[in-house]
C-alpha cells in the first residue's frame, strides 16, 4: 500500500533533501496528541506520543518523536546516526 499525503517542510534545506532522498515524511508537531517526554540523548529528546494519522488504515498509532537539540550544529551526527539505523 502507498500512502500519499501532503507534509510541510522542516525549514532546513539539507534535512528536507535528506527527508525527501530517503523518502521519509515530515510531520507537523500539530499532528501529534499526548505527547510525554521519554529520553534525552546526545543531541536530540524523545517523546513518546499519539500520531493523527489521517489514514483510515493506519488509524492513531503511538509512535517515537524525536526532537534535536542544536539543529544546525548537530544535523550531520543526526543523519549520520539515521544512515547507521538504516543499514542495520
Amino acid at each position: 500500500m502507498i500512502v500519499s499525503y501532503e507534509f510541510g517542510k522542516s525549514e532546513n534545506a539539507i534535512l528536507d533533501k535528506f527527508i525527501e532522498e530517503k523518502r521519509l515524511k515530515w510531520i507537523p508537531y500539530n499532528q501529534f496528541k499526548n505527547v510525554e517526554y521519554f529520553d534525552k540523548g546526545g543531541f536530540s529528546t524523545v517523546y513518546k506520543t499519539i500520531w493523527l494519522s489521517k489514514d483510515k488504515d493506519i488509524g492513531n498509532i503511538e509512535v517515537a518523536l524525536k526532537c534535536l537539540n542544536n539543529l544546525n550544529e548537530n544535523l550531520d551526527e543526526f543523519l549520520n546516526e539515521w544512515d547507521c539505523h538504516e543499514n542495520v
